[in-house]
Parts: C-alpha cells; structure tokens; sequence
C-alpha cells in the first residue's frame, strides 16, 4: 500500500519538482467525458486547474492558474486518500465523487526518462457519480492517477496511452509508453509502464505492448502481458480533443515552456476479449518543437 500522506501535497525545493492529481469519466450512453487536472509546482507555489467537459458533442473546457494545489477561483478538490475525491466547479455545474474499486496501483521508478523525468506514479480504477452539467451520473467508468517529482515533460519526444475501465464489472487496464525526445521519431519505447486489474487480481508491468494497426494507421487491438486484448475503434470515438501539456511543467529557469508536449485525446468505448465492455481514452502525444 501507498501511505497516505502521498496523497497530499509534498514540499520541495526543486524548481522541475511537478505534482499532479488527475480524474477522469468516460459514460458512452450519455455521450459524456469529463476530465480534471491539477498540477502543483511547491518550489515555486504556483499550479494549474483544467476542467475538460464534453458532452452530445460540446465541448467545455476551463483552466486558470492557481496558488493552491487544491482550491482555485474554478475548482475545489477534496481527498479521502486512496479510496475518493469529490471536485466542485460551479461554472460548469460539476459535482462529482470518484471511489476507487482498485487499491492504489504504485509504479515505483517505472515513470522516468532521464534525472529530468523521474516521477512517483500511482493510478486506480474508479466510478464517478454526481452532477455535470445538468445531468446525472452514477458509477461512471473512470480513472484516476497521482504522480509527484521531477518532471520535465520535452524529455518525452512521443507517448502513447490507453485507459480503460470496465463498464459492467471492475476491470482495469492502463498503459503508457515513452520515447525520449532525443530518439529517431520512429524508435520504439524507452519506458514502458502499465497494469491490469481484473477480479481483484493486479498486474504492473513494464513490457510494451504490441499493438496492430488499421491500413489507416489508427490502433486496432492492444496485446498486452498476460494475454489481455483490447479492441477499439476511434472512428466510433464520443469525442475527441487536442490540449498542450501543462506549461507550468517547466522549471522557472528554463527562458519558455517550448518545445511543448502537445496531446491528442480520444474518448471511446473499448472491448477487452473475453472479460467485457470497457470505457476510456486513448491518447498520443508529440513534442512540438518548430
């Protein structure tokens, strides 16, 4: 188990040291994805607050900078660590529980690329309910991560990563690989971190997938270790949307936060052979650089 004062903020020094809480829901029959991150910069006590609403095809999406990691002029965020969080953002009627039905799923040293990307990392499967927008959710499939340390985000020159949470039963599977940004476009993963968590049982693994691919080049399955299979279709995606990576990621001697790391997200149901329907995102990221 992850102790619990790793929930809350760290003091640091570092002016690169980044920490991060993220949530997120995917509910495909309602056509709604919602996403909220905060990230905490303590050596130099400033952050980032992004809400990231999308539902029947309208997007809503709020970020201001803040100088409290849990409170802002946009949102609120209270933890009961490892077990849920509740977010309160009135301007886009958001009042939302996440309770993890996961333990918290602890990846050691696995998030590193480098000594200017080498962060503690911790996800869990979860379900959302409460308000959003006008409507009601109840045990929406979702997912949750807290990571913390040094984090230069232009090391990554690509990243690719899938999160997925069953829709009907408590299944959980998540995988990011990492290339670095001084690596050929084309080379495979430098780092690799994912898990499964399916009846209780969970697997962390550092061993990339092997993905097939649509003539189009669009990912088609995800062979994962342990023989998990995950089919997917983006052109079937409830929305999909583009944001840069969180600026305030740059330590403040460094002239600008460019190159950035620019992301491109697709919210979807999935289908893990053999264990059920899943809802989620898979997400690709590129470091932008001219």
């Amino acid at each position: 188990m992850v102790e619990p004062i790793h929930e809350s903020p760290h003091a640091s020094d570092d002016p690169a040291y980044c920490e991060t809480w993220a949530y997120t829901l995917t509910d495909v029959e309602q056509r709604t994805t919602a996403l909220v991150h905060a990230s905490w910069l303590p050596g130099r006590g400033v952050g980032n607050h992004l809400v990231s609403v999308h539902r029947d095809g309208r997007a809503l999406v709020r970020r201001v900078e803040t100088r409290d990691p849990f409170r802002s002029e946009l949102l609120s965020l209270e933890v009961d660590p490892w077990r849920s969080a509740r977010v309160r953002c009135p301007e886009l009627e958001l009042d939302l529980s996440w309770s993890a039905f996961t333990p918290p799923i602890d990846f050691g040293s696995l998030f590193r690329l480098g000594d200017a990307l080498h962060q503690r990392h911790v996800q869990a499967g979860v379900r959302a309910s409460g308000k959003l927008a006008g409507l009601s959710l109840e045990r929406a499939p979702g997912f949750r991560d807290r990571s913390w340390g040094p984090r230069d985000l232009r090391r990554i020159g690509r990243l690719v990563a899938l999160l997925m949470t069953g829709v009907e039963r408590d299944l959980f599977v998540t995988l990011n690989t990492m290339t670095g940004c001084d690596r050929p476009f084309s080379a495979g993963p430098d780092a690799s971190l994912g898990c499964t968590s399916i009846d209780g049982e969970v697997r962390v693994f550092a061993e990339p997938p092997r993905v097939l691919r649509n003539r189009d080049g669009t990912p088609a399955c995800f062979e994962l270790p342990g023989g998990v299979r995950i089919d997917l279709d983006l052109s079937e995606a409830i929305c999909e949307e583009r944001f840069l990576a969180d600026r305030g990621s740059a330590a403040e001697s460094f002239p600008s936060a460019d190159p950035v790391l620019a992301f491109r997200l697709w919210s979807l149901a999935a289908q893990a052979r053999g264990l059920g329907r899943m809802a989620g995102s898979y997400q690709e990221g590129f470091l932008l650089t001219h």
